[in-house]
């Protein structure tokens, strides 16, 4: 704040000491703006200055608002120009200017030059309609369509069932209103498609007939031995191997083939008691006490029995007994024809009774293996006719029957083994091979079936698309059975002879849907009979909630031929004139 003594700007003059005042400004003023007073004036007028300054300080803050207001304003105009001329809001509202102006201009003719539009001009002359030529004169009564065809009923927005009018035109959306016949076209959900069309999207049908019907499983197996050509070689005694005959794995043996030479403590007590079990025979041979000669001849017959029990090979008894001498190994004979699978024999092993040293398969008969899953069980029977393909033997099908199907499922996979058997003259089919499964089985003799692509599945409907003896297309439920191949078997809802869709039938059953909807609703929401054009006035008869309809403007119609002579009634004959 400057100080109230000090000197003006030109060191001419002192300012007495003037009443204290606010800081900063004084109404609205700053202090350097102020006039110096003179030495007079401050006392004698002291609101001198209050008085002279306050209406000019309004009348400048006024002038500086109304100057920012101003600029403001010029700004949104310069803002909203250039947003209404932009491209598409420039055609935009020129096209509300015609309509409002065209509807402007109708409502202010009077009715009697209301010339209603007609096509016969469109129409070529020469151009016959269903009945012959139709005179100018004649026009055909409001909403009959054409005559002899479908009558129209009412007239709907394509994109709003509830927006329904009696006459053709703009919907409230601006699209062109579409007829609703009263054929029930868009009641019943059957529809007609011009042959054109029906080419245009793909339209294939074909007839139903009956057949037998074959089902095919397709699954992989796997090859494994013949269980019960699999043999387990041990012994029934303790000992040790001195020799072994077959060393390796995958060997393949003939049956009565030498395996391996063993050495028992307790074999060789047994041959010893043989000896003295003969010896004791023959010297009691010649006794007269019939009982002692049985009881010898007991003892022998009984030792024998025990060698043989032990699995010694009777060529060896028969060699100890007539040669009276006793072996240190016996002998151990393959007793099947087959392959060393398994081999845990080795020499100086010491073995004891039931331990496992060769296990030796027979390949002549090889099984497969297959899974099924729980829903192609019922169509698997034992003595069903199988073919199998490996990859080891390209084009080449081994063929085989059903032998066993197991009575559980197995619980990792959820599925069912069924078992194969195949002859294996050349042991070509190896074990732990992988083969594709074909399965045949016969589902139904004579059965009406449906190719699979003429099914639609939509949630808990099956449907099929017909076409009935008019060659109109509608939708149809049915009860389908199992699967064969590339048809259904058909339970109810199809006859032999009728004719399916099988190309294009979802484009149809959606149209059919939407046609049926349609009806639906309409028949169910359908206003009372709308009055007569002549008895509205602007803002009448319009759906509630909605604003006055907004009459098109009128279009230059471009001369197309329809299937006949169609006359539309004028609005003036319409009103009665």
């Amino acid at each position: 704040m400057m100080d109230t003594n000090s000197k003006d700007p030109e060191g001419q003059n002192e300012k007495r000491s003037a009443p204290p005042e606010p800081a900063g400004e004084t109404n609205g003023k700053p202090d350097s703006d102020r006039l110096p007073l003179t030495s007079g004036e401050g006392i004698i007028f002291p609101l001198h200055e209050e008085t002279e300054s306050e209406p000019f300080g309004e009348v400048k803050k006024t002038h500086r608002m109304f100057k920012m207001l101003g600029w403001m304003v010029l700004l949104g105009i310069i803002y909203l120009l250039g947003f209404a001329t932009r491209p598409d809001m420039m055609d935009r509202t020129i096209m509300n200017i015609k309509k409002w102006s065209s509807f402007a201009l109708q409502e202010v003719k009077p009715v009697k030059e209301k010339v209603s539009l007609t096509v016969t001009g469109l129409i070529d002359k020469n151009f016959p309609g269903p009945s012959g030529p139709v005179p100018q004169a004649s026009l055909l009564p409001e909403g009959s369509g054409i005559a002899g065809e479908r009558k129209i009923k009412y007239w709907r927005d394509p994109m709003d069932a509830t927006d329904i009018s009696d006459r053709p035109g703009k919907s409230r959306m601006g699209m062109d209103r579409v007829p609703v016949y009263e054929n029930g076209m868009g009641d019943t959900g059957a529809i007609k498609i011009n042959p054109t069309m029906a080419q245009n999207i793909g339209v294939k049908t074909r007839k139903i007939k009956k057949m037998e019907l074959r089902r095919e499983i397709r699954t992989v197996g796997r090859l494994t031995y013949d269980e019960r050509k699999v043999h387990h070689i041990h012994t029934k005694y303790e000992g040790w191997i001195e020799k072994l005959q077959v060393d390796f794995t995958g060997q393949e043996v003939n049956e009565g083939d030498l395996l391996f030479e063993i050495y028992s403590p307790e074999l060789v007590s047994t041959q010893e008691e043989l000896l003295l079990a003969m010896k004791y025979n023959q010297s009691l041979k010649d006794s007269s006490f019939p009982e002692i000669r049985r009881g010898a001849q007991n003892l022998l017959e009984s030792t024998r029995r025990r060698l043989e029990l032990f699995d010694v090979p009777g060529h060896q008894i028969e060699s100890l007994m007539r040669d009276r001498k006793i072996t240190k190994t016996m002998h151990i004979h393959s007793p099947h024809q087959g392959f060393v699978i398994e081999k845990k024999a080795q020499h100086g092993m010491y073995v004891k009774p039931g331990m496992s040293l060769y296990t030796i398969a027979d390949l002549s008969n090889i099984w497969v293996l297959a899974d099924i899953y729980e829903y192609e069980v019922p169509w698997i029977q034992i003595g069903q006719d199988a073919e199998m393909n490996l990859t080891s033997f390209p084009g080449k099908t081994f063929s085989g029957k059903v032998t066993y199907i197991d009575p559980f499922l197995q619980s990792e996979t959820r599925t069912l083994k069924v078992r194969m058997e195949l002859d294996n003259p050349g042991w070509n089919l190896k074990p732990d091979m992988y083969a594709n499964i074909t399965l045949k089985s016969v589902i139904a003799r004579d059965a009406v079936a449906v190719p699979e692509e003429a099914v639609l599945f939509s949630g808990e409907h099956t449907r099929v698309i017909v076409k009935n003896s008019a060659g109109e297309f509608e939708r149809r439920e049915v009860r389908l059975g199992a699967q064969a191949k590339n048809n259904y078997q058909v339970l109810d809802g199809l006859k032999e002879g009728e004719t399916v869709v099988i190309s294009s039938g979802f484009l149809i059953d959606s149209e059919s849907s939407l046609r049926e909807a349609l009806g639906k609703f309409q028949s169910q929401n359908r206003p009372p009979e709308m009055k007569s054009m002549r008895n509205e006035s602007p803002g009448e008869g319009q759906a509630e909630g909605s604003k006055m309809e907004t009459p098109p403007a009128p279009q230059e119609k471009k001369a197309t031929r329809p299937p006949g002579n169609i006359l539309l009634k004028t609005d003036h004959e319409k009103m009665g004139h």
